[in-house]
């Protein structure tokens, strides 16, 4: 019997329950799972988190009910992909599954061998092109080390700086240039700043950096948009922010923050692993393409 018919692919209304049969697995080694497991803990909180589009919870398990592999989708956004060791029967059932099932995956995202893996049998399966778009390396801190520090001062950002911090992130998203594209609004914004999770580094009375905190783990928190304006880079702002806000993090309880960064930069790879973050694995992301 093939092997791959005995082999089960599950698809969850409900992110609890979904949670209930890959948490521990992802908690294991959260930071390399950080990006799954996150959603998967927003997705619990509200399911609506991050499109209104229906999200997409699997898993595929063995005979034995061993989870092979999971897959958590946002729409538009590429699906993240997980599976520990790589097991290739287990990622072709899904991708079978998930052509089957009608749904659209824009792409795929997750530890590099394993979204490798897939987006090489998602083109054998529906004839769609996979394009690598984004080579990223996640890091994870426990103990910040202490660096010198430029003038100015860490400081959270006040109600009534939404459109500050919205437009400083979407410049960012504008130099990432990265497809499907998140946009900040001032209204999700203001939420982060309520939740006391979007950080300045202010100079002279000028704001000239910013980071946020997002995806809440069990022991960690990742730090994300990390971004400084052309005019003031090259004065180690991003560094210091990124070093305080990790410190605040730990005071705030968790035992350790996460981030992703983007390869092709080796100024950030540099930075911050000088203020204690350490490389856990690489990430590969994909775009799927219609064959011409």
């Amino acid at each position: 019997m093939n092997q791959q018919k005995k082999i089960e692919v599950t698809v969850y209304d409900d992110a609890r329950e979904f949670l209930r049969h890959t948490e521990q697995l992802f908690a294991a080694d959260e930071t390399k799972n950080n990006l799954i497991l996150g959603l998967a803990l927003r997705l619990r909180e509200n399911p609506q988190a991050f499109s209104l589009a229906k999200p997409l919870l699997c898993t595929v398990r063995d005979p034995r009910g061993t989870v092979r592999a999971a897959g958590v989708m946002t729409p538009p956004f590429p699906l993240v992909v997980y599976s520990d060791p790589p097991d290739l029967t287990a990622l072709g059932a899904l991708a079978e599954a998930l052509a089957a099932g009608n749904w659209q995956v824009s792409g795929v995202n997750g530890v590099d061998v394993v979204s490798d893996a897939f987006a090489n049998l998602w083109e054998k399966k529906s004839g769609e092109r996979a394009q690598l778009v984004s080579n990223s390396r996640a890091y994870e801190l426990r103990q910040v080390i202490n660096v010198a520090y430029p003038s100015g001062a860490m400081r959270q950002a006040r109600a009534g700086e939404a459109s500050l911090g919205a437009d400083l992130l979407n410049a960012m998203m504008d130099e990432i240039d990265l497809e499907p594209r998140r946009e900040f609004s001032p209204q999700e914004v203001s939420a982060m700043i309520e939740r006391e999770n979007v950080f300045f580094w202010e100079d002279d009375g000028k704001v000239v950096s910013v980071t946020i905190v997002i995806r809440p783990q069990i022991q960690g928190i990742c730090l994300s948009g990390v971004y400084t304006p052309l005019s003031f880079r090259k004065k180690g702002y991003a560094r210091a922010l990124v070093a305080e806000v990790s410190r605040a993090m730990l005071a705030r309880g968790y035992r350790l923050t996460n981030l992703f960064t983007d390869l092709s930069n080796p100024t950030s790879n540099k930075i911050y692993q000088e203020v204690g973050y350490k490389p856990v694995c690489d990430y590969h992301q994909y775009r799927f393409q219609k064959s011409r």
